[in-house]
C-alpha cells in the first residue's frame, strides 16, 4: 500500500511538473460569442507570441532583423498580411525595403520567383499590399524593366510555366491575387479572369468540395476555392464547361458553384465546431473556412449552418489556443507534419489562425473582406449598401414586379465594383428570375476596368525626404560592416532613392551602395561557409585524415567574420568537433612516427651496443689467443 501511495504522488508529482513546464491549451465554453475586444485580444496574443519565438520582446517589433530573414518565404509573408490587415503598427517599411530586394535578386536568375509554384509570385503580392506596397511596382529586374508580380504570377504566368503547374491552388491564388485589388487583365495576356474562374470551377467534384488532388473533397481546397470566387458570387453569367471528374458538360453560375461548396463545408464541420483534414483534426482547415465565410459575409458565430452541437466555427478555432498566446496545429501528432509538435504552439498555426481572426475581426467592424486591399469604402456607399441589403431582406415572399425593379436599379447604381458587398443580392435575383424580370449581365473584367480607371485618377506619386536623421544614420555605418546593418542599408537605399534631390545625395547614394555590397561580399562568404560545411565536412562522423586541409580552411574562414555573422554559421559546434577530432588524428599520426623514429633509434642503438660488446669480445679473445700464442713461443724456446 505504501508503494502504491508513494507512485502514486510521484506521478502527481511529474503531472504537476510538466504542466508548469509546457504551454496548455485553453479551452473556451462551448456557444461563446466573441466580441471585438476579444478577438483584438487573441491577435494580440499570437503576435506577442510570435515576437518572443522571434528572439525579440513584448515590447519591441516583431519585424526585426531575423523576422526580415524570412521576407520572401511562408513563414515571414503571411504574418505580414495579417498584422497589415489588422492595422498592426510594425516596421513595413523595413519589410517593403528588403522585399524588394530580395525579389530584384532573385529576377536575376532563370527561374526568377519559383519555376513550378506561382503561389510564391501571389503570396508576396499580398504581402506586399498588406505591407503598404505595391506589387505591380516591386524593383527592376536585371534589364531594369520594372518587376510586375500580378503579370508574371497571374494573367502572363502562363508564358512560362501553366498557373496549374501545381495544381489547384495556383489558379485558386492566382484568382485571389488579381483580385486583391481588382487589377485590370490587358490585351493579348496568357489568361483572363473567365479562364482562370474556368480552371477552378471544373474541378469541383460531385460533392460540390474541391481537392488538391484525388476525388475525395479537402476542407482547405474546398475553402480556398470559396474564397477566389467569393468577389463573383453576385455574377449573372454563366460558364459552359466540362467537368474534370465527371467528364460532363454543365451549365453553372459561380453563386450555384459556391453554395455547392458551402453546403459540402458544413457537412464535413466535426460536432466539436472544427475540421478535420488528412485524418487530423487541426485548427488551419478550420481557419480557412472562416475565411471563406467571411469573404461571403456570413457571420461565422451565428449562421446554423456552421454551428454544430453548440460549437461555432469560432468555438472550433480557440480550441487550438494556447496559453502562451500561440496557437497549436492539432492535439494528434501528425506524422505528416513533423515539426508541429501537439504540445507546442505553432508557427503556421498561429500565422493562419492571425489573419483568420483579422478576417472576422474586419467583418464585425465593417471593413473590406481580407483579401480585398483596395481603400475602405466611404460612409456614404456603405450607407447605401446597408440600406439596399435591409430592404432586399423585407422583401417578403410575394414582392410586387415593381418593387423588385425598384431594389434592382437600386443595385445598378451601386458601382459594379463595390456590388459584390451586397451579400444578400442572391434574394435579390432569385425574386426577379421567379418574377420573370430579365437581369443584366455583366463582364467579369467591367469592374476592374472600372477600378482601374478611379484607381489612376487618384493616383499620386509621393515624394520623401531624406532627413538630417538619415544624413546622420549613413555617415555612422562602422568602418567593419556586418550582415547586422543590412536591413537599416537597404532601408537608406530605398528612402534616398524615392526622396527629392538635394546637395551629396550621389555622395549619400555612393557609400549606401558601397556598404551594401560589402554586406552581400561578407552574406555570399557566409553561405559559401555554409554550402562547404554542407557539401564537404557532412556526414561528420566520416571525417578522416585527409579532410584536415577543408577543416582548417573553414575554420580560418569562419574566425575572419565578426561575432554576430559567425552566428549564422549553421552547425558549427559540430565543424568545432571535427577540427578537434582531425587534430587528433594528426597529433596521433605525429605520435606514431615520434615512436617509430624513437623505436628505429632505439634499435640503431642496441644493434650498435651489441655490435660494440660483440667486437670487444672479438678484441679480447684474439688478445688472449695472441697471448697465448706467444706465450707458448716462449715456452717453446726454452724447451
Amino acid at each position: 500500500m505504501k508503494q502504491f501511495i508513494k507512485k502514486t504522488v510521484a506521478a502527481l508529482l511529474c503531472t504537476v511538473m510538466v504542466g508548469t513546464v509546457m504551454p496548455l491549451p485553453v479551452h473556451a465554453a462551448a456557444n461563446k460569442i466573441y466580441s471585438i475586444a476579444e478577438l483584438e485580444q487573441t491577435i494580440k496574443g499570437i503576435i506577442n507570441w510570435k515576437k518572443l519565438d522571434n528572439g525579440s520582446t513584448l515590447e519591441g517589433p516583431l519585424i526585426n532583423d531575423a523576422y526580415l530573414e524570412l521576407a520572401g518565404t511562408t513563414p515571414g509573408d503571411w504574418y505580414q498580411v495579417g498584422m497589415g490587415r489588422f492595422g498592426y503598427s510594425d516596421d513595413y517599411a523595413g519589410y517593403l525595403a528588403v522585399i524588394r530586394e530580395k525579389v530584384q535578386d532573385r529576377y536575376k536568375t532563370s527561374v526568377k520567383l519559383s519555376a513550378a509554384k506561382a503561389t510564391e509570385w501571389q503570396r508576396i503580392s499580398l504581402a506586399i499590399l498588406a505591407s503598404g506596397g505595391d506589387p505591380t511596382k516591386a524593383g527592376v529586374d536585371a534589364n531594369g524593366n520594372n518587376i510586375n508580380l500580378i503579370a508574371d504570377g497571374t494573367y502572363n504566368r502562363g508564358k512560362t510555366t501553366s498557373l496549374g503547374k501545381q495544381g489547384i491552388n495556383g489558379w485558386i491564388w492566382g484568382l485571389i491575387a488579381l483580385d486583391s485589388k481588382r487589377y485590370p487583365v490587358p490585351e493579348g495576356a496568357h489568361d483572363s479572369r473567365d479562364s482562370i474562374i474556368e480552371e477552378i470551377i471544373r474541378q469541383q467534384l460531385t460533392d460540390g468540395g474541391f481537392a488538391l488532388y484525388g476525388n475525395v473533397s479537402d476542407p482547405d481546397i474546398t475553402a480556398m476555392a470559396v474564397q477566389s470566387l467569393a468577389p463573383y458570387y453576385n455574377s449573372e453569367k454563366e460558364y459552359t464547361y466540362k467537368n474534370k471528374t465527371t467528364g460532363k458538360t454543365v451549365t453553372k453560375k459561380i453563386r450555384q458553384v459556391i453554395d455547392e461548396s458551402v453546403n459540402c463545408l458544413s457537412k464535413m464541420q466535426l460536432n466539436s465546431g472544427d475540421y478535420n483534414s488528412w485524418g487530423t483534426k487541426n485548427v488551419e482547415s478550420t481557419a480557412q473556412v472562416a475565411v471563406a465565410l467571411c469573404s461571403l459575409g456570413i457571420d461565422i458565430q451565428t449562421d446554423g449552418r456552421f454551428i454544430k452541437n453548440g460549437n461555432s466555427l469560432l468555438n472550433g478555432i480557440m480550441l487550438y489556443r494556447m496559453e502562451d498566446g500561440g496557437f497549436v496545429h492539432s492535439y494528434t501528432y501528425d506524422q505528416d507534419n513533423p515539426t508541429s509538435l501537439p504540445t507546442e504552439s505553432n508557427t503556421m498555426a498561429s500565422e493562419q489562425t492571425l489573419y483568420t481572426l483579422t478576417a472576422i475581426w474586419r467583418q464585425a467592424k465593417g471593413m473590406r473582406t481580407l483579401y480585398d486591399f483596395r481603400p475602405e469604402q466611404s460612409p456614404g456607399l456603405k450607407n447605401q449598401i446597408n440600406a439596399l441589403k435591409k430592404e432586399i431582406n423585407n422583401l417578403g415572399n410575394t414582392p410586387t414586379t415593381a418593387k423588385i425593379a425598384e431594389l434592382m436599379k437600386k443595385y445598378e447604381a451601386i458601382p459594379e465594383s463595390e456590388q459584390c458587398y451586397v451579400f444578400n443580392y442572391y434574394k435579390l435575383s432569385k425574386a426577379a428570375e421567379n418574377g420573370g424580370i430579365e437581369i443584366k449581365e455583366e463582364s467579369v473584367e467591367t469592374a476592374a476596368k472600372e477600378e482601374a480607371e478611379k484607381e489612376e485618377e487618384e493616383e499620386e506619386s509621393v515624394l520623401l525626404y531624406f532627413t538630417d536623421t538619415d544624413k546622420r544614420k549613413v555617415k555612422a555605418l562602422p568602418k567593419d560592416l556586418t550582415t547586422e546593418q543590412y536591413v537599416d542599408v537597404i532601408k537608406l537605399i530605398d528612402k534616398l532613392e524615392k526622396s527629392e534631390d538635394f546637395d551629396k545625395k550621389k555622395e549619400y547614394m555612393d557609400q549606401l551602395l558601397n556598404a551594401k555590397k560589402e554586406i552581400l561580399d561578407i552574406q555570399k562568404e557566409i553561405d559559401n561557409i555554409n554550402k562547404d560545411v554542407k557539401e564537404k565536412l557532412y556526414p561528420f562522423e566520416k571525417i578522416s585524415l585527409s579532410d584536415w586541409s577543408v577543416v582548417h580552411s573553414i575554420v580560418n574562414r569562419y574566425k575572419k567574420l565578426s561575432p554576430y555573422d559567425q552566428k549564422k554559421i549553421l552547425r558549427w559546434d559540430d565543424v568545432v568537433k571535427t577540427e578537434t577530432q582531425v587534430d587528433n588524428l594528426v597529433r596521433a599520426v605525429v605520435i606514431t612516427i615520434v615512436l617509430g623514429l624513437l623505436s628505429i633509434v632505439a634499435a640503431v642503438f642496441v644493434i650498435k651496443h651489441i655490435k660494440k660488446r660483440k667486437n670487444r669480445k672479438l678484441n679480447e679473445m684474439l688478445a688472449l689467443e695472441k697471448e697465448y700464442e706467444e706465450k707458448e713461443k716462449k715456452e717453446g724456446k726454452g724447451a
